[in-house]
């Protein structure tokens, strides 16, 4: 089951594909200033079943043509198995998108990125592959007007990979600024993330930040029904566990990440009498 350390960055791309365009532009890619962004099929397979999936592909458009950006989450070293597949994936996105391709490793520790930065040798002359990595040390920064069109999904990216610390109070303070204007779901799925990332003193600190004069209004509604939602997710999961509907690793995620609890409650009333998974999520 992939964990919420692996899955919050692919979120954070979910909720904004301009993500993957500041990671590229923060590497030194340049890109149009009026590049677009969508995720699409993440399948690179060629064949059925389903061999090569990555993690997301988001394709940018614009001035400088059209760029397929594959994006893989590491929170640990990856496996002989898996960099071997990640020549292949660069190779069948260009191919079915009929455009250059390139792929963006986001990885949550130095010795992951060191692991991950390693060329992926194929055996044919000229053709290896150099993975791009984003790590603690170069993860762009989300106050750069460069990157405005991603400032929230960039902060919590760097708290997640640690180049933000948490455990500074001028840098928690950072952070809620630059969340504050979000919707609310999008802000209490965000909150969740950082204080996944932080230390249990930074979440002390972040949860009585959120509970002061400045930060009650914006936050501290949201974190109390963060907190129910998270209760109404596991609830719904131990009813569909109950009645033996096998839950995939995407649904999974999208039922723990959800937030509206009003949608939760609903699927749980679904769950009760429905006779397919389905039936209760309109699949």
């Amino acid at each position: 089951m992939p964990s919420l350390r692996h899955e919050a960055p692919l979120e954070l791309l979910r909720h904004n594909p301009l993500l993957a365009a500041a990671l590229l532009a923060g590497t030194g890619i340049p890109l149009a200033a009026d590049t677009h962004a969508t995720i699409t099929d993440s399948n690179l397979s060629t064949c059925e079943p389903p061999e090569y999936l990555a993690d997301a592909v988001t394709l940018l458009e614009g001035a400088h043509g059209k760029l397929a950006v594959i994006t893989e989450s590491q929170s640990a070293p990856p496996k002989r198995r898996k960099r071997r597949a990640w020549p292949a994936y660069v190779a069948v996105a260009q191919a079915q998108h009929k455009c250059d391709a390139v792929l963006v490793v986001i990885a949550d520790s130095p010795a992951t990125a060191r692991a991950c930065r390693h060329t992926v040798r194929t055996g044919h002359p000229g053709f290896d592959l150099t993975p791009i990595v984003i790590g603690p040390h170069n993860t762009p920064d989300p106050n750069s007007s460069a990157f405005r069109t991603a400032t929230p999904e960039l902060t919590v990216l760097a708290t997640l990979t640690h180049a933000l610390d948490l455990d500074d109070d001028a840098t928690r303070r950072m952070v809620l600024d630059n969340l504050a204007d979000l919707d609310r779901e999008t802000r209490n799925t965000y909150t969740r993330f950082v204080r996944h990332a932080a230390s249990d003193a930074a979440t002390k600190a972040l949860e009585e930040l959120m509970a002061s004069s400045i930060y009650r209004d914006e936050f501290m509604d949201g974190l109390l029904d963060q907190g129910r939602a998270e209760g109404e997710a596991k609830s719904l999961l131990r009813i569909l566990a109950v009645r033996r509907f096998p839950v995939p690793d995407d649904l999974h995620t999208r039922i723990m990440a959800c937030t509206d609890t009003e949608q939760l409650e609903s699927w749980i009333e679904r769950a009760v009498v429905a006779e397919s998974l389905a039936a209760v999520f309109d699949l």
